[in-house]
């Protein structure tokens, strides 16, 4: 990707051009892919730090705000999941996508907290059910990721937190390598071990069929 322009768009400056103070501010950037001809534009929320000293370079902190195009779309989940684990995430993924962080945080939770249930984890609190999913045959990394979920909520909705977009993108990520693990993987061996059942049935039937192409 290249930049191929950026430029200051809140607040409005009364003397247009290139703004060197310090400050917070937001600006455009717009991107486009090096091999084809699509384009990112993308929203930033812009700190510029002055150096303690006057010869000193100011500093900047660039966080993403939003993408603004393409629209973004919410984050799909496996059809192995539960139908009610898919509800909660699809639910979860509209307010990430449209930038309420706070909302998509306290989402993710109950995600983790469905997915604690369907695996029947028992604890009066989430942070028991998530620790008593070890007793469930679940790794342990899926159960720290549970834990980061539970708090990143937690911290949503008790104390009004608003993480950044990638912090709680990550935590979405944390759920979908849950789900493979949980759900896809072992629907999918047993999709494979269905279709060998069935192919060494045909073929003892003496209906051989050919093998499937990749």
């Amino acid at each position: 990707m290249t930049l191929r322009n950026r430029r200051w768009i809140h607040p409005v400056l009364k003397v247009p051009g290139t703004v060197q103070r310090p400050g917070q501010h937001v600006e455009e950037e717009v991107w486009s892919c090096d091999f084809c001809t699509k384009a990112v534009v993308e929203l930033y929320d812009v700190n510029r730090i002055a150096g303690e000293m006057s010869h000193t370079a100011a500093t900047e902190e660039r966080t993403l705000v939003s993408r603004v195009w393409p629209p973004q779309e919410p984050r799909p989940l496996s059809q192995d999941a539960p139908q009610k684990v898919r509800d909660l995430f699809l639910e979860a993924g509209r307010a990430e996508a449209v930038a309420a962080f706070r909302l998509a945080g306290v989402g993710y939770r109950s995600v983790v907290e469905e997915i604690c249930k369907e695996r029947g984890a028992q604890g009066k609190t989430l942070y028991a059910m998530i620790s008593d999913l070890a007793t469930h045959n679940v790794p342990q990394s899926l159960i720290d990721g549970f834990h980061e979920a539970r708090l990143l909520g937690n911290d949503s909705v008790h104390d009004g937190l608003e993480y950044a977009p990638d912090e709680v993108a990550d935590i979405a990520g944390l759920i979908e390598e849950a789900v493979l693990v949980l759900y896809t993987q072992p629907a999918e061996r047993q999709r494979m071990a269905a279709a060998r059942l069935a192919r060494r049935t045909a073929n003892k039937a003496g209906v051989p069929t050919p093998p499937s192409t990749p």
